[in-house]
């Protein structure tokens, strides 16, 4: 067993950058190719821009919009237990801003995505609410005259 440095010619073919051992060592700036497997540069880059602690960054620098009227709107169109439709898309919609800035971007298009889909059951329910009071004030009002 020989602990100096392997032989010329290394009839492995491990990387001699690296002293022979372990995957290849990229440089400042360079993707990392996976050991044993070539760099692959396809032209130009996807639409994401570098890596961050919860996923790849967009290259967009807003974040996602957050359906905070429509689950306003969806708090006060709701009668009785469907009113928690509009309090939980509420607090979906807060939460957009804060993870898209400490750099959670999945979560924040997650939050944004599910904002949206109470937002609308909820404006639905308050076009659907608003018409209900609308019509019973106007047999209110015709009841009145009559």
């Amino acid at each position: 067993m020989s602990y100096g440095p392997p032989p010329p010619g290394d009839p492995a073919g491990h990387d001699q950058s690296t002293g022979g051992y372990g995957p290849p060592v990229p440089q400042y700036g360079q993707p990392y190719a996976p050991y044993g497997q070539p760099m692959q540069h396809y032209g130009a880059p996807g639409p994401y821009g570098v890596p961050g602690p919860y996923g790849v960054q967009p290259l967009a620098s807003d974040p996602p919009k957050n359906y905070l009227a429509f689950n306003i709107l969806g708090i006060f169109g709701c009668l009785g237990m469907t009113s928690i439709i509009g309090i939980i898309g509420l607090i979906f919609a807060l939460q957009v801003s804060s993870k898209w800035h400490i750099g959670d971007y999945a979560g924040a298009e997650s939050a944004a995505s599910t904002a949206k889909v109470l937002g609308i059951i909820g404006l639905c329910c308050f076009v659907v609410t608003a018409l209900y009071l609308l019509s019973m004030g106007v047999v209110i009002v015709a009841s009145i005259a009559a």
